[in-house]
């Protein structure tokens, strides 16, 4: 049954090259007709899914979706991830969209939303529920509007420049998918019964051994790419999901628009990043970025600031001091950064990889956002960061050398307790990153190093006006707490 299946979705993705057999050659033929057409194995058991389709394996052609590319625009993206629910009191899509407006303003180039999906009633957490817990992949939750309404939302932020994905849970579904009655054997059991993943109770695990499972789970991620235009997706606990089926996955999205983003949440990882993933979770950076306010010497935060190994050519990591997750267990970014947060958030767009900002961070947001409940964000006419990032965006966007899949960092302090400086080519950051004011501390840009501060923050005011400075002005240089420059210099001088 899995080799017909297998014919089936192969004859699908390829049908101007296989054209349909007139039905007068025994199976056996056709199968191997169709085999030496595209140039692919079957395996009998179809043990490690395929590139393809989830049920086909071992590809032996030169089909260029099957290199690893990375699509251009992510070189210089700003992520938002959006609580469409607690954005606004009425917590739809429309209401967010008069947001869009603002956003683009603060430097904000790529939506992140939240999963947009019906939840289940069955096994509820809270009176909301959770936004993970899917009843159908192909529809949009009610209470944040209709489907026209995401596709207006859709349309205007595409108007407006945005790029959007669609947060993907692949793991498991809500108790109320059809598919728990229609397909009990695309599901995990234990004697007979459906399995929760962990303690998400609310949810039901999905069983990846079943190959018709995972073309359907694809299916529907086309439908979002085809027929609704997002741009990608983040894809939620991407490790509990095989690779095989990320790499089947994204190999289908890629056929449609090669220009798809994919975000694993997930730490660094060679083999996820392959292929499949853009990017990964910088999840030391948050914890190192934590441990400075604790008054761990800044020395060891450059040790989460530059790609490793484990991130493949053309992949980076996605760079955040605060999300959905983080936000709603382990505090604000108030009570983990305090006036750390500035220079921190400085730092986040400068290191080598990609910045993400979560909702109500513009706002300094001192409030623990409810999961499974409705609390909605109380905004400021004008955000308290806002400006900062607006300033940050504009560095990151403009300049070749903050390119996302560039690696260059060099670290320009040894050891120091307090000061912390690194450049990437012809970007520098200088930054006193505690609450004790430095003195007579020197960092070496080069004395007769011309450079333009394009950011200067005193630890109490904000200065974007582009000032002449030089190498020497940072010798023997006093520092007040959370002070810190992003300078740049021609990189031709």
């Amino acid at each position: 049954m899995k080799r017909i299946l297998a014919l089936l979705l192969a004859v699908c993705m390829i049908g101007a090259l296989a054209a349909c057999s007139s039905g007068k050659k025994d199976e056996k033929a056709e199968k191997e007709e169709e085999a030496k057409a595209n140039a692919y194995t079957m395996s009998e058991n179809i043990k490690d899914g395929s590139v393809i389709d989830g049920v086909m394996t071992d590809i032996k052609n030169d089909d260029p979706i099957l290199k690893r590319t990375t699509p251009s625009w992510l070189e210089t993206c700003v992520l938002y991830e959006v609580n469409i629910r607690q954005y606004t009191e009425e917590g739809t899509f429309a209401a967010f969209e008069k947001h869009l407006d603002r956003l683009k303003e603060t430097g904000i180039n790529t939506l992140w939303l939240m999963p947009i999906h019906p939840i289940s009633k069955t096994n509820r957490k809270g009176s909301l529920g959770s936004y993970y817990s899917v009843t159908d992949y192909r529809d949009v939750n009610p209470e944040f509007g209709t489907m026209e309404d995401f596709k207006h939302l859709m349309t205007t932020a595409h108007d407006k420049g945005f790029k959007v994905i669609l947060d993907w849970v692949a793991n498991h579904t809500g108790w109320d998918n059809a598919w728990i009655t229609e397909h009990k054997d695309w599901y995990k059991t234990d004697n007979g019964k459906i399995v929760s993943p962990y303690d998400w109770t609310d949810t039901a695990q999905l069983n990846y051994n079943n190959y018709e499972m995972r073309a359907e789970m694809i299916k529907c991620m086309q439908f979002w790419v085809e027929e609704m235009g997002v741009d990608g997706f983040r894809c939620d606990h991407a490790s509990g999901v095989p690779v095989s089926f990320w790499n089947a996955a994204v190999y289908k999205l890629k056929s449609i628009n090669s220009e798809i983003m994919m975000l694993a949440e997930a730490g660094g990882n060679d083999v996820m990043t392959h292929y499949a993933f853009d990017s990964c979770y910088n999840d030391a950076l948050f914890g190192q970025a934590k441990a400075v306010k604790g008054g761990v010497a800044v020395s060891t935060i450059q040790q989460s600031m530059q790609p490793n190994d484990l991130y493949a050519e053309g992949s980076f990591p996605m760079n955040y001091l605060d999300n959905h997750d983080k936000n709603s267990y382990e505090g604000t970014i108030v009570e983990n950064y305090g006036k750390t947060y500035e220079p921190l958030l400085a730092l986040s767009f400068l290191t080598p990889g990609m910045p993400m900002i979560y909702t109500s961070n513009e706002e300094g947001y001192d409030h623990m956002i409810e999961f499974f409940e409705k609390d909605t964000v109380k905004w400021d006419d004008e955000p308290k960061y806002a400006p900062l990032m607006a300033a940050l965006s504009k560095i990151k966007t403009e300049n070749a050398a903050l390119n996302a899949t560039n690696r260059d960092f060099n670290v320009l302090t040894k050891d120091e307790d307090y000061l912390f400086a690194f450049n990437r080519i012809n970007v520098f950051y200088v930054a006193n990153l505690y609450d004790k004011t430095l003195s007579d501390a020197t960092v070496d840009l080069g004395a007769e190093t011309t450079l333009k501060c394009v950011l200067h923050y005193d630890g109490a005011t904000l200065d974007t006006k582009e000032t002449t400075m030089s190498g020497s002005d940072f010798v023997k240089k006093s520092y007040q707490p959370y002070e810190f420059y992003i300078l740049t210099v021609d990189a031709e001088k």
